[in-house]
């Protein structure tokens, strides 16, 4: 069918590539690299990646996405975001499944972008995340179909 919308995709981003450990709900950067326009293609859109493991077999549980938007004025930044204190910009949850303890990929497709963002984790299960974990995403945009 022409016309139809289809996706187009960027090159795929490292965003942390060894992140530090983080016990139960404690909030992590990944600040290995921060998306701008140079390396997204201001691409509306991302499908992330994250890679970990846990201390522990963990209960069904999420970990979180939040994004900090940069240069919002000028060269000033939206606040980062903390655990409990300051959790603006969620973008969406990893889920985890019950029983989970060695290394594994969980997808999160479709975060929103802006033009300069960097990214955190908040680890929501009851269990450490494992220093070492990473974090990927592809930007992507819509087109026209031929």
């Amino acid at each position: 069918m022409a016309g139809e919308a289809k996706y187009v995709y960027g090159s795929q981003l490292t965003l942390e590539d060894s992140g530090g450990s983080a016990a139960a709900a404690a909030m992590v950067p990944a600040n290995a690299a921060s998306f701008n326009s140079a390396n997204s293609s201001m691409y509306p859109l991302a499908d992330f990646v994250l890679g970990c493991n846990f201390g522990a077999a963990v209960a069904a549980t999420t970990v979180d996405l939040f994004r900090q938007d940069l240069d919002i004025d000028s060269t000033n930044d939206a606040l980062a975001p903390t655990a409990s204190t300051y959790e603006a910009t969620y973008v969406g949850s990893f889920i985890i499944k019950s029983g989970q303890s060695a290394a594994a990929y969980y997808p999160l497709a479709n975060v929103p972008l802006t033009a300069n963002c960097q990214f955190s984790v908040k680890n929501s299960t009851a269990q450490n995340l494992i220093a070492g974990w990473t974090l990927k995403a592809t930007p992507k945009s819509f087109v026209p179909g031929a």
